[in-house]
């Protein structure tokens, strides 16, 4: 059984395709669920190129998710979520926000460290003039403080940082141990994201040395193919597969009114 759990749509004005364009694609590759699962609003419009406005939540994107979650219950489970951004000061809007809605899940991602948004091609070029083995300190700092707000369910590309290509100077293990007990304390899941396949990187996030630290903590995986057009929902997914054959004992994590389940791919 496959599901893909990180999905986008046009509403976030980084996507192409409406949310049904999404599911119908996961119905024609055989997934059992699909996550619906936009960029989250945010406080006073904060980095609103890439999201949707919060009006647009009430009036288009929840209400969407939900008829088309009973409109195809007989051909597919259809999970009503979100991805957040955790971004230190905007946590009690958040935590708000959340328990206003009966998600899913919510995916906790990290894109921006300060105003600097590390993952966007626009901005790149800061990797040039910054301390890189500071960059990944900072990030994984940001990681550890996203599980510890216990305001999401599953963390979000979780090497991120990665993303260009850009690596730390010197071995981070014990960084990536103590960022991991964070999560494994949190309860939280960490997703297999095939996106970074499809990014400068040209890697899975997690790398294979990150699933080896979550294997080792027994830590759960989840799966998601961060598709920006329907026909990257489950991308990359036989590979995604095998990862998690290898490092989860072939169970994936599945949620449910952010209850988490596990089943076998």
């Amino acid at each position: 059984m496959l599901v893909d759990y990180h999905t986008h749509n046009q509403l976030c004005k980084h996507a192409d395709g409406g949310i049904e364009d999404y599911i119908l694609h996961a119905i024609d590759i055989g997934l059992t669920e699909i996550g619906i699962s936009d960029h989250s609003p945010m406080p006073n419009d904060w980095d609103i190129d890439v999201r949707m406005y919060e009006e647009q939540f009430w009036k288009e994107y929840k209400p969407n998710v939900l008829e088309l979650i009973e409109k195809y219950k007989d051909r597919i489970t259809v999970k009503f979520a979100l991805e957040g951004d955790f971004f230190p000061g905007t946590e009690d809007w958040v935590r708000e926000f959340n328990g206003k809605n009966e998600f899913d899940y919510v995916i906790g991602s990290v894109h921006y460290l300060g105003e600097w948004g590390f993952d966007n091609p626009l901005y790149v070029g800061k990797f040039n003039t910054t301390d890189i083995d500071q960059v990944y300190l900072s990030y994984y700092d940001h990681i550890k403080r996203s599980a510890q707000s216990g305001l999401f369910d599953i963390v979000g590309h979780c090497d991120l940082v990665k993303k260009f290509g850009h690596r730390p100077t010197r071995n981070i293990d014990e960084i990536l141990r103590e960022t991991f007990t964070i999560v494994k304390q949190s309860g939280m899941a960490v997703e297999i994201n095939t996106s970074g396949l499809r990014k400068p990187v040209k890697e899975i996030y997690p790398s294979e040395n990150i699933l080896s630290i979550l294997s080792e903590m027994k830590i759960p995986l989840t799966l998601g193919s961060d598709a920006h057009t329907p026909t990257d929902v489950g991308r990359d997914f036989d590979s995604a597969k095998h990862l998690a054959e290898k490092y989860g004992n072939g169970k994936i994590s599945i949620y449910s009114r952010r209850q988490r389940s596990e089943i076998f791919v």
